[in-house]
């Protein structure tokens, strides 16, 4: 919206007889513009980095073997990771049992047993 104004701003000095309605659709047809144009930049030149599991913690976890906290019981258990305990999804396991986690569905780690 930042490039709209900075557009109406020089369109304004350039034609000082436009009025207020006449700027004001402007305005926000040049800020749809902007916004379509930017969403359609972002999605063909994604930004690229080396972490790409930065703000998906749980994505993280995909592979490594943990202990459960709390037996898996009608598919929902716990298992402790560093100083937090995680909600987990899987086949019924008792206490203590080893699980790799195989995905993540938000904060729920999909798990299944470590033996396989």
């Amino acid at each position: 919206m930042g490039i709209s104004a900075i557009v109406l701003g020089l369109l304004a000095w350039l034609v000082p007889a436009l009025d207020w309605e006449t700027q004001l659709m402007l305005f926000a047809i040049l800020s749809l513009v902007s916004i379509v144009g930017w969403r359609l930049w972002q999605r063909r030149y994604p930004d690229e980095t080396d972490q790409p599991a930065l703000n998906r913690r749980g994505e993280q976890y995909v592979g490594r073997v943990f202990v459960l906290e709390t037996p898996i019981e009608n598919g929902f258990g716990k298992v402790r990771v560093g100083d937090s305990l995680w909600r987990v999804e899987g086949a019924d396991a008792a206490v203590g049992s080893r699980v790799r986690v195989v995905s993540a569905d938000g904060v729920v780690l999909v798990v299944e047993p470590a033996d396989r």
